[in-house]
């Protein structure tokens, strides 16, 4: 069941179910979050390798991204640009509220923009001998860093739907979802792989840290901001490390 619940929330994959998901499963759903993350790579993968044999490598790269981004929903794109626009307000309070209107302002729209440039310029440059290792790592790391904020920073709403994996979220499954994404990290890039890890690791820290001082926690929206950054911070840093010859 949570691995079901972890593909409904990080795909447009629908759930084989039609019941609302208790909370606990919705919290069990957490160790699964690297799993759904390898799932999408080895998506995006496919994809970029067979339109790889048919196109020049930028109309490969675009379509890559456009397959990368109906997979997945928007829904993270979503909560980045949700983020951009509320991170404008002149208080905690304010910026929640910027945070939960439906309508996108303009630096959610230059947000989501500038990020989704960053991903193409970083597919189009992929050397193809990497890209097995970085198109899985980058949607890896970015999962994973959604059980760390959610473990690690409160949460800043009273209700939300991040809220119930944030009160299902304890030690044992963060450590559950870290020890899958280590050994995958490993497996894909060895010593480099579990760098890009660490470095996921501190970009999330650091960026929920400065999240949590703005808003006073975190969000489900916040949540998908962290996952798209670093999965764009992968697609630039993964390959860096995997250049890297002693």
């Amino acid at each position: 069941m949570g691995f079901w619940i972890a593909l409904q929330f990080l795909t447009i994959i629908p759930a084989p179910f039609k019941r609302e998901p208790k909370e606990r499963e919705i919290a069990s759903s957490l160790v699964f979050f690297p799993v759904v993350g390898l799932l999408i790579g080895l998506f995006v993968f496919l994809v970029y390798w067979g339109l790889g044999e048919l196109f020049p490598d930028a109309v490969t790269s675009a379509l890559t991204l456009i397959f990368w981004v109906l997979v997945s929903g928007a829904m993270h794109l979503d909560g980045l640009a949700d983020t951009c626009d509320g991170l404008a307000g002149s208080t905690p309070e304010r910026r929640l509220a910027i945070m939960k209107d439906s309508h996108t302002g303009a630096f959610g729209v230059v947000g989501v923009g500038l990020l989704l440039l960053v991903k193409f310029v970083a597919l189009a440059s992929l050397y193809d001998n990497l890209a097995l290792s970085v198109l899985l790592l980058a949607p890896l790391l970015g999962s994973w860093a959604m059980v760390l904020a959610i473990a690690i920073f409160p949460y800043a709403r009273k209700e939300g739907v991040g809220k119930a994996f944030k009160q299902g979220s304890n030690n044992i499954r963060l450590m559950v979802a870290t020890t899958i994404t280590l050994a995958a990290a490993i497996l894909l890039g060895g010593w480099r792989g579990a760098a890009a890890m660490a470095i996921s690791g501190l970009l999330t820290l650091l960026a929920g840290a400065f999240f949590k001082s703005r808003l006073g926690g975190l969000t489900g929206d916040i949540y998908g901001t962290l996952k798209e950054v670093n999965e764009a911070a992968a697609l630039i840093v993964v390959p860096l490390l995997l250049s890297i010859v002693f």
